[in-house]
């Protein structure tokens, strides 16, 4: 183990009650009360052997912008962020900053040399210290252990299994309002009335029930559908909440592959649940952004099915599922599992994605 990278960052930018808008990497450094360095690794996956707050620039290998572009550009006070980034360059020191939400927000000229992270965003639009950044979550398999195994479910045919438990039903208004919403965001961008940037139209609702209609019709696939009409199934309270998350997950872990369609922004996080299960993800590729591309290599991990091709989905699964023999589909089920916790849990992503900008800069 290398020596901890040292970050600065200037901790008067941070607002507590602002916690949400707090840069992702500097959350397992910065508590309000007393934190140890093992309640960190447990929580995080980090510790003070990966990174260490500097108190100064000079001494600093990454200087990281304290809080989020969207919390700047909604107080007024890109000025404050600006200096931030003037400060590190005399320095000579890398800027690493964020984007939250599922919009993206119009980063402000002069910052082309800042690393951002974001969800969001369009592969084809993405700029050059543009990163993706994963869905963070906690560890499924700490909560539900029983669900552990990378055999073959049950089967009624030698097909393979696609799952979904989710959110199903079409109101044919939604697509309209969703448009109507579309386009008075990107109205509202265009005329600098807002800061998020313009986002082409994906009824995602609609895409969804295409794609989960296209396998459903099909004999090559055995398909394993929950499907809601309301978001969690419209659980309120707690115990409710973990019947239906419990449900969720042992869909996952009884099928072999998962379909994956976009949400409100341009990236799924049932991509990443269904990797940190060790189940395959079927991505619907809506021109996404995939963390750690230049590490990763995504297709060896998951099917891949570009928008414009939905109607070959059944026999795009198929026929990866027929390119594997029973010991090569547990490997890779094994392999998915392996990509969550070393490349996409937050210490795993954060640890790797800090090496890749040093590397380059």
């Amino acid at each position: 183990m290398g020596a901890p990278v040292k970050l600065f960052a200037d901790r008067t930018h941070y607002r507590p009650r602002e916690r949400a808008q707090l840069s992702d990497l500097l959350r397992p450094y910065w508590k309000e009360g007393p934190f140890s360095d093992e309640q960190r690794r447990q929580m995080y996956g980090l510790s003070e052997q990966d990174f260490q707050i500097s108190p100064s620039l000079e001494d600093a290998d990454m200087a990281v912008l304290p809080m989020s572009w969207n919390y700047y550009m909604a107080q007024g006070a890109v000025g404050r962020a600006k200096k931030f980034v003037e400060l590190a360059r005399r320095a000579g020191v890398p800027v690493l900053s964020y984007v939250t939400g599922d919009e993206g927000v119009r980063m402000p000229d002069g910052f082309e040399d800042v690393f951002v992270l974001r969800a969001s965003g369009l592969r084809s639009r993405k700029t050059p210290r543009q990163m993706a950044l994963p869905v963070f979550l906690k560890d499924p398999l700490e909560h539900y252990p029983g669900l552990e195994g990378y055999g073959r479910p049950p089967r009624a045919n030698n097909s393979p299994i696609v799952g979904f438990c989710g959110q199903a039903s079409l109101n044919p208004f939604k697509p309209v309002l969703d448009l109507a919403r579309t386009v008075l965001r990107n109205a509202g961008s265009k005329l600098r009335l807002r800061a998020q940037e313009p986002q082409p139209f994906y009824p995602s609702a609609l895409l969804r029930s295409k794609a989960l209609r296209v396998l459903a019709r099909s004999p090559r696939v055995e398909t394993r559908f929950i499907l809601r009409s309301r978001y969690r199934a419209g659980a309120n309270g707690s115990e409710a909440r973990e019947t239906t998350s419990k449900e969720f997950y042992t869909n996952i872990t009884e099928s072999d592959y998962i379909l994956c369609v976009r949400g409100g922004g341009n990236f799924s996080k049932r991509l990443y649940e269904t990797l940190a299960m060790g189940r395959i993800p079927i991505l619907v590729d809506t021109d996404c952004c995939l963390p750690l591309d230049s590490a990763i290599s995504w297709d060896k991990h998951i099917v891949r099915v570009p928008l414009q091709s939905l109607a070959t989905l059944p026999g795009r699964v198929a026929e990866h599922f027929e390119g594997l023999d029973d010991l090569g589909l547990r490997e890779l089920k094994m392999r998915c599992r392996a990509l969550w916790r070393d490349f996409l849990s937050f210490g795993g992503y954060h640890i790797r994605m800090v090496r890749l900008i040093l590397k380059r800069v």
